[in-house]
Formats: C-alpha cells, sequence, structure tokens
C-alpha cells in the first residue's frame, strides 16, 4: 500500500513582519521544500534550484563525491538532504554574505521513502503530526529568538536559526513511518499557543488551525501548511 501527501497552504499577515514561506512540492519525486528567506528576495528560489539539483544528481549518481562526510545514524536520503541543505547554505553565504550578512534562510525539507518520511530542518516551520492514538506531537520544533530573549516576546519575529552565514547552526533530522490516519501541520509561527496543543482528532484540520492560531494572538503572523495523507 503506498501513501500519497497532499500539502494545502495557508498565511496570516497580522500585524508584525514575517517573510512569506515559500514552497515547492513535486509529488512525483516526493521531495518537499518550505523555505523562509530573510533579508535580500530571491534567495528561497536560488535555495530552491540548488537543493533540487543535488538531489536529482545524487539519486543519478550514488558515487557522487561531495566534501561532507557522510552520517552513519542517517538513512541514505536524510544524508542527502543534510548535504543538499549544507551545500545551499554556502552558496548563499557565498553569493550573498561575503563582505556583510545581508541573508539568510531557515528550512524544512523532507522526501517520502516507500512508507517513510526522512526530513531535515533548521529554524522554522515547526513539523506537527496528530494521530488518533497519541494527539498531538511535534516532530521538529522552533521558537523565535524574540521568545527566548526579550521580556514582552509579542515583537516583530526575529529567527532563531538562519542558514547561509558561513558557520552552520545545528540542523536537526528525523523520521517518522507514515500511517493512513496521519496529519501533520507545518507551523511558521513566533510561538505555539497551548490551544493548539488541545485539538482532539475532529478539529485537527487546516480551518480549525487557523482559527485557533489567529485567535490567540491578532497581531502575531503565521504560515501554515497542512498536509494529509491519502492511501493507494
Amino acid at each position: 500500500m503506498d501513501i500519497n501527501i497532499k500539502l494545502t497552504e495557508r498565511s496570516y499577515g497580522g500585524k508584525k513582519f514575517r517573510p512569506n514561506t515559500v514552497v515547492d512540492f513535486e509529488p512525483s519525486n516526493n521531495l518537499l521544500l518550505c523555505v523562509t528567506p530573510w533579508g535580500q528576495t530571491g534567495v528561497a528560489e536560488k535555495v530552491i534550484q540548488s537543493i533540487k539539483s543535488f538531489v536529482t544528481m545524487a539519486n543519478e549518481d550514488t558515487e557522487l563525491t561531495v566534501p561532507y562526510a557522510r552520517k552513519e545514524n542517517l538513512q541514505h536520503f536524510g544524508n542527502i538532504l543534510r548535504m543538499a541543505v549544507i551545500m545551499a547554505s554556502e552558496k548563499i553565504n557565498s553569493e550573498f554574505n561575503k563582505e556583510e550578512y545581508t541573508c539568510g534562510f531557515e528550512i524544512f525539507a523532507a522526501i517520502k521513502d516507500g512508507p517513510q518520511w526522512i526530513y531535515v530542518s533548521c529554524g522554522q516551520p515547526t513539523l506537527v503530526v496528530h494521530r488518533p492514538d497519541t494527539g498531538t506531537l511535534p516532530l521538529s520544533q522552533a521558537i523565535d529568538l524574540n521568545v527566548l530573549t526579550l521580556k514582552n516576546p509579542i515583537h516583530d519575529p526575529l529567527p532563531n536559526q538562519l542558514l547561509g552565514l558561513g558557520q552552520h547552526p545545528p540542523i536537526q533530522y528525523g523520521n517518522i513511518r507514515l500511517r493512513g490516519r496521519d496529519k501533520f501541520a507545518l507551523i511558521s509561527r513566533t510561538y505555539l499557543p497551548s490551544a493548539f496543543f488541545q485539538l482532539n482528532k475532529d478539529e485537527f484540520d487546516i480551518d480549525r488551525i487557523s482559527r485557533t492560531l489567529a485567535d490567540d494572538n491578532q497581531e502575531v503572523p503565521f504560515w501554515l501548511g497542512f498536509i494529509h495523507l491519502d492511501e493507494m
């Protein structure tokens, strides 16, 4: 039995500024990229093109030489995604940030390999799964810097981790075995309110999640990618 991934997006502007998350998803190659650029325009598109090109080359040439050591604890596609993200980060640093820092990016990248969904991330968005037997669980979580450092966290969002600046911040890795009843949410927001984690299985949909996030604080912007699975 195969499982297809379907993604629906929604965003909310609020009164604060958060860059738009740029999504590239092609069900034919099972690769999902969610890039949030900070600074100069055109960064997300360059990141996406760099990652897609490397993933294609790595799939076609299993002996591809790269300047990064493979991590033994990662699966084949996990290593490919990790290397692709690092290469994109170095590309942005080289093209935009050699003289001074002008931009960076946050990313969530995932690829499906049979029933396994393998992902790497740095910064937003947060990945959350809802399962009937376990409820809502964060799998890859990010909190904005302003929440961690300011007395009043409801300011313009500040990214806590950015790629493209030379030294790489920690990149998170993970994989999950997909089940037909799984529901996933990718959320870029300063923080996730407690009411979000209290949604039950019937309420965990794009409309109710959007209302819950907006009702928590109407000044805080967010981007939401809702993922549901179709069994074939």
